[in-house]
């Protein structure tokens, strides 16, 4: 392989992984408005916002962090559950990012209502987890949410 070659290769691959990267930003950037201009309360807070992950504090106990995963040109989205101090993290949902704009094949990452409500889907177990939780006055931890999380996902 010449020089020449190699370079074309290496310009393919470098404008593929800008573009995946950009996909990446409009949906982080999607969500993140999402949650601060929904009118509802969500009692998400914005915790940290580096290149490869999202993270919200929910009602001042946990973290759910949003992140691209699968290395480079990695394209599963994984939503995940912690404690507050990010410790003993937990997948909950995942979703995939395709390179011309679409969660799951399906929303685009530039519509903000949309990739909210997909988020959104993907946490309600931990929602219906607290809620139930609280109705039966009984304590949650980290280990029931991700339990009922991965039973839902599997359902």
């Amino acid at each position: 392989m010449t020089i020449w070659e190699i370079s074309e290769k290496a310009d393919y691959i470098a404008g593929r992984h800008h573009l995946l990267q950009e996909e990446w930003r409009s949906y982080c950037n999607a969500l993140v408005q999402g949650i601060t201009l929904s009118k509802a309360r969500l009692h998400h807070a914005i915790g940290c916002a580096p290149e490869q992950q999202l993270c919200f504090e929910l009602f001042g106990h946990f973290t759910v962090t949003v992140s691209l995963t699968g290395g480079f040109n990695g394209h599963t989205i994984e939503y995940a559950i912690a404690n507050k101090d990010g410790s003993d993290k937990r997948l909950i949902a995942q979703a995939q990012l395709t390179s011309d704009g679409k969660v799951d094949r399906v929303i685009s990452t530039h519509d903000r209502e949309k990739v909210l409500e997909h988020y959104l889907e993907k946490i309600a177990t931990v929602y219906d987890s607290l809620y139930a939780a609280l109705e039966n006055d009984t304590p949650i931890n980290l280990s029931l949410l991700a339990s009922n999380a991965h039973a839902s996902a599997l359902a």
